[in-house]
């Protein structure tokens, strides 16, 4: 079990408490959008890790578990996408997979708060990514019957 997300300060207690905070101080434009995708995350994992919830980012054994439920219920359903819609899917209502990755780049980028959030939300996407297989494989989500599926693992 690992605490910390990422090269963050923030374990992931803290993290989720943190930008649940923020979510009132944030404003519009980027910030925003960022504490609502960590959120939008979380909320995902929760529904990954089952009734645990997403309290710390596994490791291990128990991460590869997670992992390979999570390969073995994708691969049921894969579908290829020749259009490539499955990156533009909307992770919540401002921004996509590929959109995700960027803004936590910029605001790593930042200074202060917004700097701990995008290092927070890069952490989730590495996380995501070795669940789905490796980098860059976290570009679709799970139906709602597929997360029900990993969770109950």
């Amino acid at each position: 079990m690992v605490d910390r997300l990422g090269s963050s300060r923030w374990s992931v207690s803290e993290a989720r408490s943190m930008v649940a905070r923020l979510r009132h101080v944030a404003g519009d434009g980027p910030e925003y959008d960022g504490v609502e995708l960590f959120l939008a995350l979380c909320d995902y994992l929760d529904q990954l890790h089952g009734p645990d919830g997403f309290d710390y980012v596994y490791a291990g054994a128990e991460r590869q578990a997670l992992a390979d439920v999570v390969r073995k219920v994708r691969g049921r359903s894969k579908v290829p996408d020749p259009r490539g819609e499955r990156l533009i899917q909307p992770v919540n209502a401002a921004v996509t997979l590929v959109e995700g990755r960027t803004l936590a780049a910029q605001l790593a980028a930042a200074d202060g708060w917004q700097s701990e959030l995008g290092k927070s939300l890069q952490a989730l996407y590495t996380y995501l990514d070795q669940l789905y297989g490796g980098p860059g494989a976290f570009n679709e989500l799970l139906t709602t019957a597929e997360r029900d599926r990993v969770a109950s693992r």
